[in-house]
């Protein structure tokens, strides 16, 4: 390497770490000007392009990057996280296993690289095999809150919540600032009047401006405020943290109301066959509103013998979108419910069922438990004809209540709706007259449970789910506390004990803000 390459490279680094990506895209193509078999400058432009969220030209350059420098392990790590990001797993898992065998033959081994493998592995849903390779980063750099952070979140999924704890501890002791810890640690529980972070935190929601801080640190609050029963001030650190947010995303639910009126125009009008899609069996999904005991319902499946847990998978909206080659900004929308026409719905549902392996083919059968698949319902079935698809029907202020005090995917347009109890309210109602519509088209494959009535009588109602999943009845079904595959949803706690029914009727907390929501459902029920 000459001596210029090498300052390039050093100032190429540098900038990257500040931020300075113009600057450091520059650096960067000098050095392959003058050699352009320089493997850490594809690698480190891959590095620009991710942070600008094109992953598939970061794909390209890693595997440039890789081509010339084979068997790097961070490469390969890079190349394994980016792929998962892009919902690709297989060849994520493909290169998380070339990367950990690499590491494992290592003596020295770098922290960054073991906390990306984990990251990787993280995104595919292999929460045991990132929890060993996030403990051996921060047992080589216990000085880099991320990697705690990321060590917490897969700790908590494989129900480590004692180990989670500690670690979104570490993560706030070292960076009092890092708003999700705050919220991720209250989402632990163990609050009390003696034990719990309220001051720290509304000094915290007063000094932040950034919509998506304050978002962290209002459910933050509103977590240790419904501990202490003071549900009063829980609701003002929701509702205000949500209206910031509400502001910067400027949702309207009128979207919302034309997707759902093209998908039931589309089924309702257009000619579809459920003859042509890929003849498999595999699939059980999940569907429902958030928050109304999806996970409860696929935690009751995967516990039998035959079924694996796929967690929730974007797989099959993301190749929807893919397949209609349709340019809007959100997955699902009108035009792409109208571009389904062109689909070969065959092509789909091999493709579906192919990118699920990085975790199925072990058993006869697996569950996606991705809530809004409910939005493709009609799609799934005519890709894949023999699926099985459940859907949750949870009391309507319980699930209107729940989805408002849920913190999902920041930024996530799925979830806009959730802002606001009002707009909770329209798209719980666009839901359940989709269900309906699904009902009422698929009686063979669509099944619609109660959560009220599967807590109550949990025995009786799982035996009717498994009978409708063509699965044999198997009595640790009910036992599913017992279920030790991991959990990466915001049910992770509850779906750790037995099935109960204290979530019933939490709505009345609430209560005192509720007659808009109310008035909203009895009008909609009288019309």
């Amino acid at each position: 390497m000459s001596s210029t390459i090498k300052v390039l490279h050093q100032q190429a680094q540098k900038a990257l770490n500040q931020g300075l990506y113009q600057q450091a895209h520059q650096h960067l193509i000098s050095i392959l000007q003058q050699d352009k078999y320089f493997a850490d400058a594809y690698f480190l432009l891959a590095m620009i392009a991710s942070a600008h969220h094109n992953l598939a030209k970061a794909i390209e350059l890693i595997k440039q990057a890789n081509s010339l420098a084979p068997n790097n392990p961070e490469y390969l790590s890079q190349l394994a996280k980016h792929y998962a990001l892009e919902n690709n797993h297989v060849e994520a898992l493909y290169f998380a296993e070339l990367a950990a065998k690499l590491i494992a033959q290592l003596t020295v081994q770098s922290s960054l690289t073991l906390d990306t493998l984990g990251v990787a592995y993280s995104q595919m849903g292999l929460h045991e095999k990132a929890v060993k390779f996030f403990k051996k980063s921060v047992g080589i750099n216990d000085r880099n809150p991320n990697y705690f952070f990321n060590l917490g979140a897969s700790l908590k999924f494989i129900g480590d919540f004692e180990g989670a704890r500690k670690a979104y501890k570490k993560t706030i002791s070292m960076a009092p600032n890092y708003y999700k810890a705050h919220s991720a640690l209250t989402g632990l529980g163990g609050i009390s009047e003696d034990y719990n972070h309220i001051p720290l935190l509304e000094r915290l929601f007063k000094q932040t401006q950034h919509a998506d801080d304050r978002l962290h640190i209002g459910h933050a609050l509103a977590r240790e405020y419904e501990a202490l029963e003071d549900f009063d001030k829980a609701f003002y650190y929701l509702e205000t943290a949500k209206k910031f947010k509400l502001e910067q995303l400027k949702y309207n639910i009128d979207e919302d109301k034309t997707l759902f009126k093209s998908l039931a125009s589309h089924f309702k009008d257009s000619k579809y066959s459920l003859s042509q899609g890929f003849e498999t069996d595999e699939a059980i999904f999940v569907v429902g509103m958030p928050r109304s005991g999806t996970t409860l319902v696929e935690r009751i499946i995967s516990q039998h013998t035959d079924v694996t847990s796929a967690g929730e998978l974007q797989h099959f909206g993301l190749l929807v979108k893919k397949m209609t080659k349709t340019t809007s900004n959100r997955v699902i929308d009108a035009e792409t419910v109208t571009a389904t026409k062109d689909i070969n719905f065959k092509a789909l549902g091999k493709a579906y069922i192919e990118s699920t392996r990085a975790i199925t083919g072990k058993t006869a059968r697996f569950v996606d438990k991705m809530p809004l698949n409910v939005l493709y319902v009609g799609f799934i079935l005519q890709a894949l004809p023999k699926a099985k698809i459940i859907c949750l029907d949870r009391n309507p202020l319980d699930t209107i209540v729940s989805n408002f005090r849920q913190l999902f995917s920041v930024n996530q347009s799925y979830y806009s709706y959730a802002y606001d109890l009002q707009t909770t309210t329209e798209f719980y109602l666009l839901f359940k007259q989709l269900a309906e519509l699904w009902l009422a088209l698929f009686p063979d494959n669509f099944y619609l449970i109660n959560y009220e009535k599967l807590v109550n009588d949990p025995i009786n109602e799982a035996k009717q789910l498994i009978e409708f999943c063509d699965l044999s009845w198997q009595e640790q079904c009910v036992d599913i506390h017992q279920n030790s595959a991991p959990v990466a949803t915001a049910s992770a706690l509850q779906v750790r004990s037995p099935i109960n029914n204290r979530s019933v009727d939490n709505w009345k907390k609430y209560d005192a803000y509720l007659d808009g929501v109310k008035k909203s459902l009895a009008t909609k029920v009288d019309t």
